[in-house]
């Protein structure tokens, strides 16, 4: 589900400014001891928008996760917060709702170039049905690297678009999707955010409730 936000476009200013800041003074830290924590940060995650829709789509209070991650890829880059490989988000919140919601933001225009979010067709009805049936290898991270080899083993697409400053998009906790590889020709970094909303009174994995740092174990 891709929407498109014009209320976030002054808090994700002044998040990347800050973002800038930081990573001039003092790289990958600066990133998760002051980007991370900040108020600009915070304000993003929690616009009146997003967190006005979540409560309207879930027909509920909403809880957002603490642990909020900031993906930054350089073209041909890999490692810590780079591109991810073809994965579910079920796998790594087990301990609470199947329910929760991820939401993928670009943080600023993002052609298909730069890296950015592709889904697997269809991909919800089997990992559901097979979650179900106990029979889904249960992977402690991703799925698979090649991305053409999995297409092809579930006869289905990889769905892929250009995204501009102000959409997002909106996928369960059961969808198989993953990062594109950045292949921008001007080397212009990818940054991305991906935050995840539930109901409040559904249960909450604990573990996601701190911010996000490089030693989580998550």
């Amino acid at each position: 589900m891709i929407r498109t936000f014009s209320d976030i476009r002054r808090p994700l200013s002044a998040l990347m400014l800050a973002a800038e800041a930081a990573r001039r003074i003092a790289g990958l830290p600066g990133l998760f001891d002051h980007i991370v924590p900040g108020p600009e940060y915070q304000a993003l995650c929690t616009s009146q928008g997003i967190a006005d829709w979540f409560a309207w789509f879930l027909g509920d209070d909403v809880h957002l996760h603490r642990r909020k991650i900031i993906r930054h890829t350089k073209p041909g880059e890999s490692g810590i917060g780079t591109a991810t490989q073809a994965h579910y988000d079920l796998v790594y919140l087990r301990e609470g709702s199947d329910r929760v919601l991820s939401m993928w933001i670009p943080l600023g225009d993002c052609p298909r170039e730069r890296g950015g979010l592709a889904y697997l067709e269809g991909s919800h009805h089997w990992v559901m049905r097979q979650e179900r049936e106990g029979s889904l290898k249960m992977p402690a991270a991703s799925i698979t690297a090649d991305l053409p080899g999995l297409a092809n083993e579930r006869d289905a697409r990889w769905l892929v678009t250009d995204y501009e400053v102000g959409d997002v998009v909106v996928h369960s906790a059961h969808i198989v999707h993953a990062a594109l590889d950045n292949k921008d020709r001007g080397g212009t970094m990818r940054l991305s955010t991906d935050i995840r909303y539930q109901r409040l009174s559904e249960p909450i994995d604990w573990r996601w409730q701190e911010h996000w740092n490089y030693d989580d174990g998550l």
